[in-house]
């Protein structure tokens, strides 16, 4: 028999969403770049999750069509709301990239390190690519390094914005930052 007490009740209504309005958890010390991301449910995800790690600024670079789609705007549930959201094109960024410096790729590459056996830096831009290209090699140059996550099964990648979770609370962890607000 379990006891339900050890793991506490689930939160409801407003003590849940108490600390949302005040936005005092965010950061501007890290950027999310993300290249062509397509598909409604990743970008959304990649919205939700900016939102959820306490990142302030997400910078879509290239075609963000999907961003206008019914499907886009049930999975985002309004987190755009909260964030600084900047759209340029490939070649804005391209010309504009130092301002976003250090740019770190999520990228499984010939040099790219495990994301659990390297240090982040307090302040850097995560890169992230599209679904089935990833991130261009001309946009990869520009990055200052690439990690990964460690693969076990068969697969050789997964999700993007899956990856991303797991890279921005990650770099909550070891920014010390990793008790969170008590609400």
């Amino acid at each position: 028999m379990s006891n339900l007490t050890s793991a506490g009740k689930q939160r409801e209504g407003k003590s849940l969403y108490i600390r949302q309005k005040s936005g005092k958890d965010y950061t501007d010390n890290i950027k999310i770049i993300a290249i062509d991301i397509k598909t409604p449910e990743n970008l959304a995800s990649v919205y939700r999750l900016a939102d959820a790690a306490g990142c302030k600024h997400v910078v879509l670079v290239g075609d963000n069509s999907t961003t206008e789609t019914k499907k886009f705007s049930r999975i985002s549930r309004g987190a755009e709301k909260f964030l600084s959201i900047e759209k340029i094109t490939h070649k804005v960024f391209l010309k504009d990239n130092k301002k976003y410096q250090p740019l770190i790729a999520l990228e499984i590459t010939t040099n790219s390190e495990n994301l659990f056996e390297t240090v982040l830096p307090e302040q850097c831009s995560f890169v992230i690519g599209n679904e089935r290209q990833g991130i261009d090699e001309e946009i990869l140059k520009l990055c200052e390094r690439a990690i990964h996550l460690p693969m076990f099964g068969n697969m050789g990648s997964m999700n993007v914005s899956h990856a991303l979770a797991i890279l921005l609370f990650e770099w909550r962890r070891q920014m010390g930052l990793k008790k969170g607000p008590s609400i």
